[in-house]
């Protein structure tokens, strides 16, 4: 049998237009089992999230420093509390062995707050860093200033400098071959 007498045919195998071996059964069960969901666009997901609203709305009423601020106070607070019951089980564990539970969670919340500073101190530290960037007519002031100081000729120019200066910005292009 070839393949163009199959497909010539007048109900052909597997490519008719209803297919009769799925009941409407089987398909009510797969579709329980597994629901389509409508596509969505992230706008939409977005619009509809109540979290992210909330979210968006604390942000913009509270600021970004404020909200910052208070995000790393209920995670200290979060830690802090699971480290109290952590110290209250043991303590039931071992009711013989002496603790200060409230002394040790001041010590813990002390130190969480030291060890936020100090990653603020150094995030800020960086960010300092990355904005003193100089820009090309700085270094090229800076390069000046330094050959003045050295009482170089005026009319030899560094590579950096050449490099650099405004004038020379615009450059003939050349053929190489």
């Amino acid at each position: 049998m070839q393949v163009s007498s199959l497909l010539n045919t007048p109900n052909n195998i597997g490519l008719s237009k209803e297919d009769k071996s799925v009941d409407s059964e089987y398909l009510k069960v797969m579709n329980r089992l597994f629901p389509t969901v409508a596509y969505k666009t992230r706008d939409e997901i977005n619009n509809s999230d109540a979290e992210l609203a909330q979210f968006k709305k604390e942000l913009t009423t509270k600021g970004a420093a404020k909200f910052l601020k208070e995000l790393n106070e209920e995670k200290i607070d979060t830690l802090v509390e699971a480290y109290r019951q952590k110290l209250l089980k043991e303590k039931q564990a071992n009711p013989n062995k002496p603790m200060n539970i409230e002394k040790m969670v001041s010590d813990f919340k002390k130190k969480l707050i030291e060890e936020l500073m100090e990653i603020q101190k150094a995030e800020k530290k960086l960010k300092d860093n990355t904005t003193k960037s100089l820009s090309t007519s700085d270094i090229l002031s800076t390069v000046k200033q330094t050959k003045e100081t050295e009482n170089t000729s005026k009319n030899v120019l560094s590579f950096l400098e050449q490099m650099l200066s405004s004038s020379n910005a615009k450059t003939d292009k050349k053929e190489i071959f």
